[in-house]
């Protein structure tokens, strides 16, 4: 089966609508009388700002497939086989357990109160019962959709006996540097110091 990605909403969201700001602030600086002067500089910096968020919002995110999880954030990323997994747990954000290292997706947080209120609220409309579960866990928030998405691909291999047991010891999860995430936030804060300077 392929693999399934997972990005947070809010990010998402807060990524179009930054992006959408970069680029009207470019097209208000080509139409504006003089704006031509400093539309290299306007441009310039929202190339820096637009990478940044690429970097930061963006490209973070949760992979889930037959073999394993793979989690990225913005700086590390790391590969979680099923084999080594041992609990999932969503408190601050979906975290995945293993006998040597926990693993926390910064794509998948846990929600604050207002969002723990509107998807509490929205859980029990759909006919659930919120009490006693975790803010996290609730349905319609980054950190419990995703973590039924790992839960799910999780328990379907176990139940068909296609995770081999008693080898999460001997597995080493460890973080591998995103080449791509610190180029752009260098690119990103280089842009935005060479935009100033031409001002």
């Amino acid at each position: 089966m392929a693999e399934t990605v997972f990005r947070s909403t809010f990010n998402r969201v807060l990524s179009y609508v930054a992006w959408a700001l970069l680029a009207v602030a470019i097209v208000i600086t080509l139409v504006t009388p003089g704006g031509l002067s400093i539309a290299p500089s306007v441009a310039l910096g929202c190339a820096g700002g637009a990478a940044l968020i690429w970097a930061l919002l963006w490209a973070p995110y949760l992979g889930v497939d037959d073999a394993g999880v793979t989690v990225v954030n913005v700086f590390t990323q790391y590969r979680v086989p099923w084999e080594a997994l041992i609990h999932v747990d969503t408190q601050y954000a979906l975290t995945l357990h293993t006998p040597n290292r926990r693993v926390r997706a910064t794509a998948a947080p846990a929600p604050g109160s207002l969002s723990s209120l509107r998807a509490a609220r929205s859980h029990r409309r759909k006919g659930g019962d919120a009490t006693g579960v975790r803010p996290g866990d609730l349905p319609g928030t980054d950190s419990g959709d995703a973590a039924d998405l790992v839960l799910t691909r999780w328990h379907d291999r176990r139940d068909r006996g296609l995770i081999e047991t008693g080898l999460a010891e001997g597995i080493a999860v460890r973080p591998h540097p995103r080449v791509s995430a610190v180029a752009a936030v260098a690119l990103g804060v280089a842009a935005l110091a060479g935009a100033a300077l031409l001002v």
